[in-house]
């Protein structure tokens, strides 16, 4: 199944020697490039790519976290793979609730940004172990001050909670399944109930609300 892409960046040079990498997977298929904020929107929406490589410093007059916002808007299931050159908490962590699933610095080596495409293709979230420091902590166990579905955690039952963080951390059902010792089939229908009961529409909006409600546990 081929993967297709939309590179967004105001640096020419860059976006060609990211072609030229990301070309060498067999299965990647470069749609679409943009220099900024307002292209990347009109070329996603022209192309509608399986993955939006963003950086998140864009001119044109919108910010990345305005057009990851504008994207996810029109295309749910887009994933969208952040590129920034320094360690910006506020925007990273802006844009995870946003629906951004992959954060990189440029400073990222080859091997790296093919993980995160192939990860965010799966549904999964991926972190530039350099940022995860940014990302992480702050929301473990901490709900948030403000929660867009306030009360909506006490809908879920105590194993639909778990599967919830489980899956909100980019594991599969089989992966869920074998660390809570329940069948594959068990996970997606507690996947499924959960979709249900929240009214959530894809993943990333799982992983919001995950994050919303303190459930990731990385221990």
């Amino acid at each position: 199944m081929t993967i297709r892409i939309v590179v967004a960046d105001d640096h020419a040079l860059f976006r060609s020697g990211l072609r030229a990498l990301l070309e060498r997977e067999s299965d990647f298929e470069i749609v679409g490039e943009a220099a900024s904020g307002p292209e990347t929107v009109k070329a996603v929406a022209q192309h509608e790519p399986d993955i939006l490589i963003l950086d998140l410093s864009m001119p044109g007059g919108m910010a990345g976290a305005q057009v990851a916002e504008a994207v996810l808007e029109h295309q749910p299931e887009l994933g969208v793979v952040v590129l920034t050159m320094h360690e910006d908490e506020y925007y990273l962590k802006q844009l995870l609730r946003i629906g951004a699933q992959a954060f990189l610095l440029k400073k990222s080596d080859a091997e790296e940004m093919v993980q995160a495409i192939r990860a965010v293709s799966r549904g999964s979230v991926y972190v530039d172990p350099s940022l995860t420091h940014l990302l992480v902590p702050s929301f473990v166990g901490k709900p948030a001050k403000k929660q867009k579905r306030p009360g909506m955690l006490g809908l879920l039952t105590k194993r639909e909670v778990e599967v919830c963080g489980e899956l909100a951390l980019g594991h599969t059902n089989v992966e869920v399944g074998e660390k809570l010792f329940i069948s594959e089939r068990t996970v997606e229908t507690h996947r499924t109930n959960i979709m249900n009961k929240l009214e959530l529409k894809n993943r990333a909006e799982l992983v919001r609300f995950a994050i919303e409600n303190g459930l990731l546990n990385l221990g």
